[in-house]
């Protein structure tokens, strides 16, 4: 894929004793010009990998192999893979992680030249480090760090990652049919809790929350798949659902 090397002196070389896992997706909050204005500046103390714009240009501002400064703060993660430091406290997670920027803001509509370009530099990254094309190992940023939204909810993750594997996003039984209530709020997981990307336990997990972990949700279905009797999941505003019994 052809990019534009617009060097950022914001990282931090190399990446100590780990290797990327994942690959996190981020929302500008602005243009790619500004982006790349900001990136290059040593006063905003922030980069990423690679930007991506409305148009699918792609620029890179940090090399795979050394630490961009995108993903370092954390706050009630639900990042199923984040590395524990003890007492509470993390592993930064830029030293394993390659962070990708788009153009836009959290309600700016994903062009199908964002998608491409997302997608096909994605494969390119997961092919170069190893790294399954999933919902585990392609993540949001508010999953790292909770007090954002972003990359807010115009992206659409399944269709991301079905076309960086090259398959189609796979649906469960009740994939029509089910009956969605609207209404956002947020849930407390008991215990770990598998997010799917149906109402239904024989789809593929998408992610997985450990206990205690506090989830938002955008509303409900009361006819989703009777597990221990109660057929109630959340939907996430990622297109995602769990189940209803394990959060509280």
């Amino acid at each position: 894929m052809q990019t534009t090397f617009v060097k950022s002196p914001n990282f931090t070389p190399g990446r100590k004793t780990y290797t990327p896992i994942a690959i996190v997706i981020h929302i500008m909050e602005g243009s790619l010009e500004g982006t790349d204005s900001w990136f290059k500046s040593t006063e905003s103390v922030v980069s990423a990998h690679y930007g991506v714009g409305i148009d699918g240009e792609v620029h890179q501002y940090v090399l795979e192999t050394d630490s961009a400064w995108h993903a370092g703060r954390v706050n009630a993660p639900t990042w199923s893979l984040i590395k524990p430091a003890g007492n509470g406290a993390y592993i930064n997670p830029n030293y394993y992680t390659i962070g990708i920027e788009h153009e836009g803001n959290e309600n700016t509509d994903w062009s199908d030249a964002t998608y491409q370009s997302s997608s096909s530099m994605i494969r390119d990254i997961a092919q170069r480090w190893g790294i399954p094309i999933d919902r585990q190992h392609i993540v949001g940023h508010h999953e790292i760090y909770s007090l954002k939204a972003c990359p807010g909810t115009k992206v659409d993750f399944n269709k991301l990652i079905s076309m960086a594997s090259g398959t189609p996003v796979p649906l469960g039984p009740v994939a029509t049919g089910v009956n969605k209530v609207q209404g956002p709020g947020k849930v407390t997981t008991s215990a770990r809790v598998n997010i799917r990307l149906q109402p239904n336990t024989t789809v593929p997990i998408a992610n997985v929350v450990p206990g205690n972990i506090q989830l938002a949700y955008d509303g409900y279905t009361n006819n989703g798949e009777s597990v221990s009797g109660n057929s109630k999941w959340y939907y996430t505003n990622e297109g995602n659902w769990f189940w209803s019994g394990g959060v509280s």
